[in-house]
């Protein structure tokens, strides 16, 4: 769920996930404010991810797009952007 600025407004609490965070791809930049997993993020070609306050994943970070973060990133076993 994005509005038309590419910004996450969905229901679910994406800034400290308990599990994996998939999105299809095609979406072009999807903007989070925090982006936390205890597991993988991963954004298929075409889909990257910007976070203004950080991106991290218990397991690793792939996005098919690109991946931009204000604070830091963190992923526990890599991070591969297209």
């Amino acid at each position: 769920m994005l509005d038309s600025n590419g910004t996450y407004i969905g229901t679910t609490d994406l800034s400290s996930f308990q599990g994996n965070i998939e999105a299809e791809g095609n979406l072009g930049t999807v903007i989070f404010k925090h982006l936390a997993a205890t597991g993988h993020i991963i954004f298929q070609a075409g889909s990257g991810i910007k976070a203004g306050e950080g991106i991290e994943a218990g397991e690793g970070i792939k996005a098919g797009y690109g991946i931009e973060a204000g604070l830091g990133i963190k992923a526990g076993s890599g991070i591969k952007a297209g």
